[in-house]
């Protein structure tokens, strides 16, 4: 198989069609024709078929597609590990983290990580951690900067530990129940009893996000099911909700600031989670890599400004 030839066939998987692909690949559409058609009649079958003006791979396609990016795999793990022991300090890092608190992170860290591999590049995919885990999964990225907890560790990945926090309560300061917090809630994180809660509505973290399960493990344990206001899949929109005085909601320890407008709790059993880098088990991490995850974990743990000579 040449190399050329499997990313051409990726491509096309990707893009669902013969004339994006060409464009991604600088290629002419009838030169990527051309090479498609040479290579289903090398194998005697053909690879895709066209559904409603849609490339889609056929039974055999996407034998030799898996084929195809494990073969790619390989190449990109050789090359890194190859420029690794050459000490090039070149290459590229694919990387995944979520739109909010992990683009505030990378852009605290690039700097001072630019400093010691200018040579470097990145890759950025904001993802959900559910669909973070699914891009380690098919080796789309390197490592992801993610969270987990006890119950969703993946029996396929590694992870690094970087710090781990609660899953709060927060509860608008106007709300009856508001008083139970007593003073210093965001200090104290006080326990109350989900079940007080019943009658009210709440805004949630969309079904997409890892914590929406645990929110819903949450309600299990108490016995009812919440009455939702409305689903976010962002974080920074639900807190901000909450403090507009709308209605509780959960949300992770992180975004928990002295605030006049919402008071936090925690809920029984106390759940936590990780904060964590991910990455398939087996994979080589470079210098680089290993560098850039050492920064990570000191932005996390609220070292950075030491770590960065701030």
């Amino acid at each position: 198989m040449d190399l050329h030839q499997l990313e051409y066939i990726l491509a096309i998987e990707q893009e669902k069609s013969i004339s994006r692909a060409a464009e991604r690949l600088f290629l002419t559409q009838p030169a990527l024709n051309q090479q498609l058609l040479r290579l289903e009649k090398e194998l005697g079958t053909p690879l895709f078929e066209r559904r409603n003006r849609t490339m889609l791979p056929t039974y055999a396609g996407r034998i030799y597609l898996n084929t195809a990016k494990e073969m790619l795999s390989m190449k990109k793990e050789t090359y890194k590990m190859i420029h690794d022991i050459a000490e090039e300090g070149r290459g590229e890092i694919s990387i995944a983290y979520t739109p909010e608190a992990g683009s505030r992170m990378f852009a605290k860290i690039y700097p001072v990580f630019h400093q010691k591999y200018p040579d470097i590049t990145f890759k950025i995919h904001e993802a959900r951690i559910k669909e973070m885990e699914r891009l380690i999964l098919q080796k789309v990225v390197d490592f992801a900067c993610n969270s987990y907890y006890e119950r969703s560790i993946h029996p396929d990945l590694e992870y690094i530990n970087m710090d781990s926090e609660y899953m709060v309560l927060g509860v608008p300061s106007s709300h009856p129940l508001a008083h139970l917090a007593g003073e210093k809630s965001w200090e104290i994180l006080p326990v109350i009893d989900l079940s007080l809660f019943r009658d009210n509505s709440f805004i949630l973290l969309g079904k997409e996000t890892r914590m929406r399960d645990m929110i819903d493990l949450c309600f299990s344990n108490v016995g009812f099911s919440p009455k939702i206001l409305f689903e976010s899949i962002s974080t920074a929109t639900v807190v901000s909700m909450v403090k507009s005085q709308i209605a509780p909601a959960f949300f992770p320890q992180s975004y928990v600031r002295p605030s006049e407008e919402i008071v936090y709790f925690t809920v029984p059993p106390r759940l936590r989670w990780m904060r964590s880098i991910s990455f398939l088990k087996g994979s080589y991490l470079t210098k680089p890599e290993k560098y850039f995850i050492a920064l990570a974990t000191d932005y996390v743990r609220g070292q950075v400004d030491k770590s960065l000579g701030l």
